[in-house]
C-alpha cells in the first residue's frame, strides 16, 4: 500500500493536482457483516471523518464504507493512515482498499 500511495501522488500531479492544496481523499473499507459495518463506520465518525455506509448491491455484495476528510495530502500522513485503517479493518474484520482523490487545481 505504501508503494500505492506514492504512485497515486505522482499520477495526480501529472494530472494538474497541486498537491500543497487541501484535497478531500476518500479512503475505502469493504465489510461483509452488517453489525461489523456500523461499527466501523461509528469508529470513523469518531475519528472526525465523514462516513457513508453503502448497502451490498448486485456489482458490490459487501457493506462498502467511505470515510472522508479534507486534508493536505503528504505522503508521510497518507502512509501513516493507511498503516492505521490497515489495523482497524483487522480489529472489524474488513479490509482497507485504499484511497483515492479528486484532482484539485
Amino acid at each position: 500500500m505504501l508503494f500505492r500511495s506514492a504512485r497515486v501522488l505522482v499520477e495526480m500531479a501529472k494530472a494538474g493536482s497541486d498537491l500543497r492544496k487541501p484535497h478531500e481523499p476518500e479512503f475505502v473499507f469493504e465489510v461483509e457483516d452488517q453489525r461489523r459495518a456500523h461499527a466501523l463506520a461509528e469508529e470513523l465518525c469518531s475519528l472526525d471523518y465523514e462516513v457513508g455506509l453503502y448497502e451490498p448491491a448486485e456489482e458490490s455484495p459487501v457493506f462498502q464504507i467511505v470515510a472522508k476528510r479534507v486534508m493536505v495530502l503528504e505522503i508521510e500522513a497518507i502512509n501513516k493512515l493507511s498503516a492505521e485503517f490497515d489495523a482497524l479493518a483487522e480489529r472489524h474484520e474488513a479490509s482497507y482498499d485504499g484511497w483515492g482523490a479528486e484532482i484539485v487545481e
